[in-house]
């Protein structure tokens, strides 16, 4: 009896290494796929189930970062293409199915590297202008940051001075940071922009709290009016 138990857990013990190695169940996800994933085709559908007739529940745009949940167990022949299933989250907040060959975790290191470049030039564009804060209750601040073509960052407050600095703009997981240098005590700091779907949420921290940016001048003449500005602020006095 004791070693027919024994042979019981042998063999118990092979078919889980077996199970294992074969990558486990529908929806499995591998050490192998990342975390993160980046659209790299445009209007992306997303679908409530993992095939082509499933209801389509949104669409991702290309360059967009979206969460891997689970990936199929196989890989599905979808015209000439051949890739598996992912189960996947948007900034949004909403999960659904889309195919594998539209996104870098199975694209081509090409179109991958196209699809971030773009990403990240619309979200540099989108960053030009000047940004009102605003509360969480949406009620305006005093306060605002400017961002220009040329790399220089401007903060103010209608009732006070204005500050001038320069700035750089770095990517990690489809969030940019704004880093601002020539500034000792900038009057806003932390400020991140990332893109939810077509719309652009950019925050910054503000006297210890998070408060929402808002644009409020896009035009280019504004740029023109603060180059005036600084350059008349470093002429010398008139004796």
């Amino acid at each position: 009896m004791r070693k027919a138990n024994w042979l019981l857990i042998y063999c118990t013990a092979l078919l889980a290494i077996a199970g294992c190695k074969k990558g486990g169940g529908a929806g499995a996800v591998s050490d192998a796929i990342p975390a993160t994933t980046i659209v790299t085709s445009a209007d992306l559908k997303m679908r409530i189930a993992p095939n082509t007739t499933a209801v389509e529940i949104a669409k991702l745009t290309r360059g967009e970062v979206v969460k891997v949940v689970q990936r199929s167990a196989d890989a599905v022949q979808v015209g000439k293409l051949s890739a598996h299933w992912y189960k996947v989250t948007n900034s949004a907040g909403l999960t659904g199915w889309v195919y594998g060959a539209h996104l870098a975790v199975e694209s081509n290191d090409t179109d991958a590297k196209g699809a971030i470049e773009q990403a990240e030039k619309k979200l540099k564009t989108a960053l030009l202008g000047r940004w009102d804060a605003a509360k969480i209750t949406g009620a305006l601040t005093a306060y605002f940051v400017t961002l220009m073509p040329d790399g220089q960052i401007e903060f103010g407050n209608n009732r006070k001075g204005l500050q001038y600095g320069k700035y750089e703009i770095t990517f990690a997981d489809g969030v940019a940071t704004v880093n601002v240098s020539d500034v000792q005590k900038p009057l806003m700091t932390e400020l991140k922009a990332k893109m939810v779907g077509e719309t652009l949420v950019f925050t910054a921290s503000l006297n210890g709290g998070e408060y929402k940016l808002n644009l409020s001048e896009k035009d280019p003449e504004l740029f023109r009016d603060q180059e005036k500005k600084k350059a008349a602020g470093a002429a010398p006095a008139t004796p």
